[in-house]
């Protein structure tokens, strides 16, 4: 189906939130179906020209003029297609959020924690949460994720997402717990190590740091990358001692990265300290 034609002005005229403003290009583009040509949508937008090259220390950069009249987008190479299509709906959310500052003399210059758990002065922190919120709104809108969500936790739902809206199983798993109606968190872990967590509403704080090791997990087998869902001890899990029940269920990644889905039942449903 052919790209719908895309007012510019009109995303400019809600242009108050990144949540108004990706919402203002899905009512234009319509029931375009999965992935979200977020290439062909950028060109229509005021960005002039999209580039690859390998790039060392960041993802991506954008550089533009004051009023974003115009802008073109560098991403990186070496990562991962996925990554890209990330990279690229994150510089176009700085484009389109006209209140975003530059972040160097060159425009925007983005790296991998700035599109995961982005740190530094406040500025910075809100431009870099608000640029990720638009792209997976863009990416992922509700439209397009409410059949993953109408059924257990579960993270061959994950999966799914990942293939058909070809955003990377991180970005999926997160939106994916953030969206869901049940209490859910994700862990991101590397040879048997937290790194980050990613909380949906009514989950409790998780009491790990990076490099702690991680409680008892699920074995998955060798002909899968997916644990079963098993019962955990809350117990073992700081922060999550109060919970009735606790269950975990272990994506198996390349080079010792691992994807933990954990969801609970609260002892007092009320409480969600």
């Amino acid at each position: 189906m052919p790209l719908p034609d895309l007012d510019r002005m009109a995303v400019d005229d809600v242009a108050l939130s990144v949540d108004r403003i990706a919402s203002e290009m899905h009512r234009q583009l319509g029931n375009i179906a999965a992935p979200v040509p977020v290439d062909q949508i950028a060109l229509r937008l005021g960005i002039d020209e999209i580039r690859e090259r390998p790039l060392r220390e960041f993802e991506a950069v954008l550089v533009t003029d004051p009023e974003r009249s115009s802008g073109s987008i560098l991403l990186n190479s070496r990562s991962s297609p996925y990554r890209r299509r990330y990279s690229l709906a994150h510089e176009l959310g700085h484009f389109l959020c006209g209140w975003h500052k530059q972040t160097s003399r060159k425009g925007f210059v983005c790296n991998k924690r700035d599109m995961a758990i982005p740190s530094g002065n406040d500025v910075h922190v809100r431009q870099e949460t608000e640029a990720n919120q638009f792209a997976i709104e863009l990416l992922a809108p509700k439209r397009l994720i409410s059949r993953y969500l109408n059924r257990l936790p579960d993270l061959e739902h994950v999966l799914a997402m990942h293939a058909a809206l070809e955003i990377s199983k991180t970005a999926a798993a997160r939106r994916y717990v953030n969206s869901h109606r049940e209490r859910l968190a994700v862990i991101f872990g590397y040879e048997g190590c937290y790194q980050y967590a990613d909380r949906g509403i009514g989950f409790p704080y998780i009491g790990l740091h990076k490099g702690d090791p991680l409680p008892p997990l699920p074995n998955v087998g060798r002909d899968s990358s997916i644990s079963d869902v098993e019962e955990a001890d809350p117990l073992d899990w700081p922060g999550l001692q109060r919970a009735k029940v606790l269950a975990i269920q272990v994506m198996r990644q390349e080079n010792g990265h691992s994807i933990i889905l954990l969801q609970i039942e609260a002892d007092d449903p009320n409480d969600d300290d």
